[in-house]
């Protein structure tokens, strides 16, 4: 898989390392993000897991959709929007909580 042009400065990194399938943490490892970020991607839609994974199983992404994934800059765009609007949710709920109850 060429995943560079001539004329491109930016090289997509390579996944070649991991199999068909990809755990949580190859994931997050091949997205430079975190590994409690996943959850957020699947749950915005941006990751889907392949079969019908019950909710405490273990999750299998196909590298072949992570790779289509990460060549798309509108992808990428999505995928850090959704990371950030968690967060912020998150960090702003934790602050408008009373002194007392933290």
């Amino acid at each position: 898989m060429n995943t560079e042009s001539p004329e491109s400065p930016i090289k997509i990194q390579s996944l070649d390392e991991f199999g068909a399938y990809m755990t949580k943490e190859k994931v997050a490892k091949a997205l430079d993000i975190g590994v409690h970020n996943i959850p957020v991607l699947v749950r915005a839609g941006l990751l889907k897991p392949k079969g019908n994974p019950q909710r405490y199983c273990v999750k299998k992404f196909s590298r072949r959709q992570l790779a289509r994934n990460l060549a798309d800059e509108a992808w990428l765009d999505k995928a850090a929007a959704a990371i950030h609007r968690h967060w912020r949710i998150k960090n702003a709920r934790r602050h408008n909580q009373p002194q007392e109850a933290r």
